[in-house]
């Protein structure tokens, strides 16, 4: 099959090149005017008690809407003076005369003690916006031009519009950053490897239309589709790395060939080892990140459908306009090289001693005692991640630097009895339709029911229909709610209006609690647990519930997650090799090598090593993306190395016949390039770790230790180790099942007699 595509690619070269470039110039033009927002959310569990909660909210009070934080800082505890508020006031006096803007609360108009912040320096305004939060973050720019900044005061614009917009520019920043290192780096190396300034540049080129491509058609789905605004970050690392690795096994594999056959011959045989060998690392990476939408969360499914876009362009031009380049090529390809035997087209190059090679003879001799100290110190590196918090992201510390970010620290800081910028939101869901008011009884046994509620550990206060607006007794305004809507003043039904609607009543729950933490965590189960009033329902929504629902939705879907990549790659190893054991050892290998990068990735980030060195502030836990996203990247792509070594290590076995002969070979070809392709992808990596984006950095260094234990400990050591352990059971399967499989053409049977045992 991959002969033939070889074939094809050599005959319509010009064409498929000219196809490729035409793609990606169309789908980048058609991404501008096409396409639509990232949305740094997506943690909502669709049928959670939160995300029911916030559908009965946006229903009955409009509370889709998104909200600007505005939080001014007085270097004197004045913040409650009426000269204080008359300035915050003139501050957005401009921006309550827009249509877009709803309404304000600041302590002016509520007089509620929780606008002014501990120490009396603060003061904070909540500007309620008719705008979803795409559209407030496209509009932000505008929006504050309506703003006046208070003489004498501090003004931080926070909430999730410029949060979003601080992440936007941070992302935007840190993937150029990444560029403007890794492009550079990656090319130097590629020629180190290749000695040649042509085949240096094949990588680039196929990174150049495939990273593009695939970022253009995300941007397209972005109009139509909640896409997290982590997904270009996250597809530009995963098309950067498969694109050069890729290339990389492809070009070398082209270039021992050429010397000795013409150049249809030579992309037919490259097209046909390392073609191969890319197609089922490429299906083992589609496949981890298709597990990502399994899991009941946009902003994962975005970064799943973004990755396997990556991998799909990846591959198409890998395999295509690749072979295709190379045909072009032809003995050119070595073209502007410093090697004097590479501009001598018909001249293969001596093979040297490898030292990979000898790497694995050694091992080979003494598998047992070298492979079970290698295994104690992967498994060692790994014991960080027995102690992993996860998160949902929301701490300060994930939050790029900027205003945004410096408002939001100081409304979690300073108003604690504010609940932060994170009230819990309580949701009572009577039986029939409140009219815009409560009677005499159900006034009675909602008091009652949140006398307890104020009563559990950790409540502030308790905020809503039964709390009067400022000037009004309480005594006269709860006779007042009793009456029907029609024998009250126009001003109360307008205040009554945001918290009885329909047939719902909304309270906010303050607390000084982080959305994350494991005593937010403990308060929501405990309101959960409280029954409500008579004939309600009470459902809880906020910062703290999504995250709980979140976490137990992503605990439950992890299982599944990891059943299916593993299952379906060791299907897909199986039908490559015809082989039982080979794709349990090479789950074992990806796996205990990914168990050393999450260890890292603990004892880095949520521990806080390294961190001055790597210029972040550890928030104590992970985002709970993180692990799963590397874990699905990293399966894929340790496949990489695994079936291009393996491809190698079969080819000579069947030619041998020796299995200790057929590992060591592979590893003297093979060991070069793929530490050669470690070293590109851990600059890659590697360079999106220089940034302000924590999660981001999160990834990459975590990919950066996986990849580099991967390629030496794991390959090097643990590979040939257990294949010497195992001999010819390596490539044994049932002879029905193995004559099966070698009719799909993907698996070479083996030709040769049996020789020697290879044990």
């Amino acid at each position: 099959m991959f002969w033939r595509l070889g074939g094809f690619s050599y005959r319509f070269r010009k064409f498929i090149l000219a196809g490729a470039l035409a793609l990606t110039v169309i789908l980048v033009a058609l991404s501008g005017p096409l396409g639509g927002q990232f949305s740094s959310g997506g943690f909502s569990v669709p049928g959670s008690q939160s995300q029911d909660a916030s559908n009965l909210l946006s229903r009955y009070f409009g509370n889709s809407a998104t909200q600007l934080l505005l939080v001014f800082h007085s270097p004197k505890p004045d913040a409650a003076s009426p000269a204080v508020q008359a300035k915050v006031n003139d501050s957005f006096r401009r921006l309550v005369r827009l249509p877009v803007t709803a309404s304000v609360l600041s302590y002016t108009n509520t007089r509620e003690s929780i606008f002014i912040g501990d120490h009396g320096h603060d003061t904070f305004a909540v500007v309620n916006l008719k705008l979803s939060e795409n559209a407030a973050t496209t509009q932000l720019t505008h929006l504050k031009s309506y703003i006046d900044r208070p003489a004498g005061l501090q003004l931080y614009i926070s909430g999730s519009a410029p949060i979003d917009a601080l992440y936007n520019t941070a992302l935007e920043a840190q993937l150029q950053h990444a560029e403007l290192i890794a492009l550079p780096i990656s090319l130097i190396l590629l020629f180190l490897v290749f000695g040649s300034v042509m085949a240096a540049l094949l990588p680039l080129v196929i990174a150049g239309l495939a990273v593009p491509t695939s970022l253009a058609v995300i941007k397209i789905l972005a109009a139509h589709f909640g896409m997290s605004i982590f997904v270009t970050n996250v597809a530009t690392i995963i098309g950067l790395g498969l694109a050069i690795d890729y290339s990389l096994f492809f070009v070398k594999r082209f270039r021992e060939e050429i010397p000795t056959h013409e150049s249809a011959e030579a992309v037919r045989i490259a097209t046909a080892s390392a073609g191969k060998a890319v197609a089922v690392s490429g299906t083992a990476v589609a496949i981890g990140l298709i597990s990502l939408i399994l899991f009941p969360a946009s902003a994962l499914d975005s970064m799943g459908v973004g990755g396997v876009l990556v991998v799909a362009f990846t591959l198409l031009f890998a395999l295509t306009a690749l072979p295709a380049l190379l045909g072009l090529l032809g003995p050119r390809v070595n073209w502007l090289t410093l090697h004097r035997s590479l501009r001598e087209p018909h001249r293969r190059p001596a093979r040297t001693s490898s030292f990979w090679g000898w790497v694995a003879r050694v091992v080979m001799r003494r598998p047992i005692a070298i492979a079970l100290p290698t295994a104690a110190v992967l498994l060692l590196l790994g014991t960080p991640f027995l102690h992993l918090q996860l998160s949902t992201g929301s701490d300060v510390a994930n939050i790029p630097p900027g205003a945004a970010r410096t408002g939001y620290a100081l409304l979690n800081y300073q108003f604690p009895q504010a609940g932060g910028v994170d009230d819990l939101n309580l949701v009572l869901h009577y039986g029939a339709p409140l009219d815009q008011r409560l009677t005499e009884t159900q006034q009675h046994q909602l008091g009652a029911y949140l006398s307890k509620l104020r009563a559990i550990p950790g409540v502030q206060g308790v905020t809503g229909a039964l709390t009067p607006p400022p000037g009004v007794s309480k005594t006269t305004y709860l006779k007042q709610l009793a009456l029907p809507a029609s024998q009250r003043s126009s001003g109360l039904n307008s205040y009554l209006a945001g918290n009885i609607a329909g047939p719902i009543a909304q309270f906010e729950v303050a607390n000084d609690y982080s959305p994350d933490s494991s005593r937010a965590n403990t308060l929501v189960h405990r309101l959960r647990s409280l029954a409500g009033p008579p004939s309600t329902s009470a459902l809880v929504t906020g910062g703290g519930a999504l995250s709980v629902d979140f976490l137990h939705a992503f605990g439950a879907t992890i299982p599944w997650a990891v059943l299916l990549v593993v299952v379906v790659t060791m299907v897909v190893l199986f039908l490559t090799f015809g082989s039982v054991l080979l794709p349990l050892k090479a789950v074992l290998m990806s796996l205990i090598s990914i168990s050393a990068a999450f260890g890292a990735m603990v004892w880095i980030f949520q521990d806080g090593h390294l961190s001055n060195l790597l210029q972040f502030t550890p928030a104590g836990n992970i985002t709970a993306t993180t692990p799963v996203l590397m874990f699905a990247i990293l399966f894929g792509l340790s496949m990489d190395y695994e079936v291009f070594l393996l491809s190698r290590i079969r080819e000579r076995y069947c030619e041998v016949g020796d299995n200790r002969e057929a590992v060591a070979h592979g590893l003297t070809v093979t060991g070069g390039v793929i530490t050669s392709a470690a070293l590109i992808m851990i600059t890659v990596f590697s360079a999106f770790a220089a940034g302000d984006v924590l999660q981001i950095q999160t990834l990459g260094v975590g990919m950066a230790v996986a990849v580099a234990v991967d390629a030496t400990l794991v390959r090097g050591i643990m590979v040939p180790a257990l294949m010497r352990l195992l001999g010819r059971a390596n490539w044994w399967a049932p002879s029905r099942l193995q004559g099966w499989v070698a009719k799909l053409g993907l698996y070479e049977p083996e030709t040769v007699p049996e020789v020697s045992t290879g044990a």
